[in-house]
């Protein structure tokens, strides 16, 4: 069965039932930005509590001339020109931001804050409680495994701009092992494998405990599975039995080729003689680790209480997710303009209405700088003062020979 739609009704009313369990039930949100789709993930880890409610939409935001943006679906019909952008979870932490249209410019990080802005607006209505501290429910966002902390921290600064600072992050290694440990691990706090392969390489990354143990490894195409994690394990002088189990999951058009990935996971597992899973989805494991991990999941203490796959585990709905031509290379890239831009994806606001494809949040109208145009605001404001100097001494020298002359 395919994932549920926001705009069939089914996700609402399934979202609806969990404010009416009661007070005592804890429950997460989990938001996964991906390549080619998002993910957005409503579940609970009390025994008897419903299966997660899983709401996917393609990676592509629409934004509307009225001010509001949208994600994924295809371009609404609107009364003026809405450009639509694609490709910008790769680019984040870019100083060359990307382009929106023909004159505007945004920081990546904050287009994927706004992304997640509109997948939190799919979930509405929200409870007030099952959150761990007795509030609203806790939302944990995931990031790819390879970002380093400069791309780390340019999202967290972005979401923060957006008044989305209640909003936790986790790597997607992190959030996969969480869904392994909360529904399949026997034993918690064993080393587990995550193996996240995508259209241009693989991810490998060792997780014990519930944290990474060091940096990922990233490894590009070509080369076998288990020599790469054979590769990540030697660097900390580990052996492949010292694993508990190796979780597959993807990303991008890979994702979609489920021969492809179910071969990784054999392979891995024949060669290591060791449990091997492949995450549902693929690309939704990590978006449900998230939830889980929100509702207060500890994989060091934890009990086996499965929170159930969601309905769309083994499909996930694609609605041509790439638009357009592929973004150039920042160094390809002209410089930002300064000009009045679409709406900012990353602003705060009502949700005027469900559409096709997603729910319309409302923005701001100007997008934020990127650190081409800061870096381009400080030369020109130099130059001016520049000019200013000269000019005044110019000025001055004038005076003194008038003074000279009259005298």
């Amino acid at each position: 069965m395919a994932a549920p739609s926001a705009s069939d009704g089914q996700a609402e009313f399934t979202i609806r039932s969990h404010t009416n369990r009661g007070t005592c039930m804890s429950m997460g949100v989990g938001l996964r930005i991906g390549s080619v789709v998002s993910t957005a993930v409503v579940a609970s880890n009390d025994p008897g509590s419903p299966d997660p409610v899983v709401i996917v939409r393609d990676t592509v935001l629409h934004m509307c001339p009225d001010g509001t943006a949208i994600l994924g679906g295809s371009a609404p019909q609107t009364l003026g020109q809405t450009h639509t952008v694609s490709g910008f979870l790769s680019r984040v932490g870019d100083p060359a931001g990307v382009a929106v249209g023909d004159t505007a410019r945004y920081r990546a990080e904050d287009l994927v804050a706004g992304a997640m802005r509109c997948l939190l607006r799919e979930c509405e209505p929200l409870p007030d409680h099952g959150g761990r501290t007795g509030g609203a429910p806790d939302i944990m966002a995931s990031y790819p495994t390879r970002w380093d902390s400069t791309a780390v921290a340019a999202l967290r600064d972005a979401l923060d701009y957006a008044d989305m600072s209640y909003l936790s992050l986790v790597s997607d290694a992190e959030a996969a092992a969480a869904w392994f440990e909360s529904e399949i691990a026997e034993r918690p706090g064993q080393l587990v494998g995550i193996y996240h392969v995508d259209d241009t390489g693989a991810t490998v990354a060792l997780i014990r405990s519930g944290v990474e143990a060091g940096k990922a490894f990233r490894f590009g195409s070509g080369g076998t599975p288990s020599a790469q994690i054979a590769t990540a394990l030697g660097a900390f002088g580990w052996l492949p039995s010292n694993l508990d189990a190796v979780v597959v999951t993807g990303d991008g058009l890979i994702a979609r080729d489920a021969a492809a990935i179910r071969g990784f996971a054999t392979s891995v597992s024949e060669k290591f003689d060791v449990r091997c899973v492949v995450g549902p989805g693929p690309e939704q494991t990590a978006a449900l680790g998230a939830a889980i991990r929100a509702a207060g999941f500890n994989p060091t203490t934890h009990r086996v209480t499965p929170i159930g796959l969601p309905p769309s585990y083994d499909v996930t709905e694609v609605i041509d997710a790439v638009v357009g031509e592929p973004l150039p290379d920042a160094a390809e890239t002209p410089r930002p303009k300064r000009t009045t831009a679409p709406a900012s994806a990353a602003a705060v606001g009502a949700s005027p209405g469900r559409v096709s494809g997603g729910t319309a949040v409302a923005t701001s109208p100007e997008p934020r700088a990127t650190a081409q145009d800061e870096a381009f605001a400080d030369s020109t404001s130099r130059s001016s003062w520049l000019v200013a100097a000269v000019v005044g001494l110019a000025l001055v020298l004038v005076a003194i020979v008038f003074v000279l002359f009259v005298l």
